[in-house]
Order: structure tokens, then sequence, then C-alpha cells
């Protein structure tokens, strides 16, 4: 299972926001807690494995106030950071600066100063068909060039709200 609620414990403010975006992307789309979460990962896109995802259901009217893109991409944020801890060796996260190509970097627990070890780029889609996803995919791996100098592994999760689906490549 998948808990939104698992955000704000570890993430405080920002896994608020982030947990509160991913409901009301869910709910937007009808679905409720425990829906299925479908995760593609190889080539040919079909189901490799499925998490069922939890979160506490939004007052009525939240949807207002998020601006939709903002929500939809702060959405798959939320989604995608617990697939890293359950389908990535890393499970400590750092937002990357902009115009890296990327949006996170991925490293261990440790006191030490952060070391990044992986990148992660986030893309999200309220309603989409399979073709829009794999488009998004391919824009994604792409844009991950710019920071292809680090020599890291990339990964690449584009979620899907209506289906939902979560689509993850590793470049």
């Amino acid at each position: 299972m998948l808990d939104l609620n698992d955000l704000p414990r570890e993430h405080g403010d920002t896994g608020t926001a982030l947990a509160l975006a991913g409901a009301i992307c869910l709910e937007s789309q009808n679905h409720s807690p425990g829906v299925a979460l479908d995760v593609r990962g190889n080539a040919d896109g079909t189901c490799a494995r499925s998490y069922h995802l939890n979160w506490t259901p939004t007052a009525s009217g939240d949807d207002a106030l998020w601006q939709y893109n903002r929500a939809t991409e702060m959405g798959a944020e939320a989604v995608a950071i617990l697939l890293v801890k359950n389908e990535t060796p890393y499970p400590a996260i750092e937002a990357a600066i902009l115009g890296t190509g990327i949006d996170f970097w991925l490293g261990e627990d440790s006191d030490l100063i952060f070391q990044r070890k992986a990148r992660l780029e986030v893309s999200g889609i309220r309603s989409g068909n399979n073709t829009a996803i794999a488009r998004r995919v391919r824009d994604k791996l792409t844009q991950t060039n710019q920071s292809d100098h680090s020599q890291t592994t990339a990964y690449v999760i584009v979620v899907e709200f209506s289906q939902p689906v979560a689509e993850i490549r590793v470049k």
C-alpha cells in the first residue's frame, strides 16, 4: 500500500501540500481511498505490479483552491515519492535546481552531506490515454539529457490519475 498520509510525517508542510494535491487529483477522477494504482515499467507497457493508494478524503470544494496544472504536477510528485521508496534503492530525496532537466535527486539515508546517487523526473496527467502517457514518458526521458553529465541513473515516473497508472522508466 502507498499512503499519501505518510508524506506530511516525512516531508513536513511540503508533504502535506503534496498529499492534498494527490488526493484532489484522485478524487477529481472519482476514485476513493484504496483504489489500485497499476505500475508499468516494462517495455511493452503491461502492468508489472499494483499498489493500493490510501489518503484522507478532502473536503468538497478543495479542488477550487488549486490551479489545475499545479495540482496535477504536485499530485504526481506525491505518488512518485512514495513509489521511489518502494521501487528504487534510494529512500532519500532532494529537490533539484530548476533548469537541470530533473525534479529531484535521489540518495541514501546518511548523516553525511546528501549524496546524489540517481535522478528523478516526474510528470502528471489528470486524464489521458496510453498514447499520451507514452508520449510524456518519451519527452521526459529526453528532458533528462540536460543532467546526463552527472553519469547517474535517471528515473522517469509519469502518473496518470484517471486510470490510475504510473509508468516508470530507467535511463
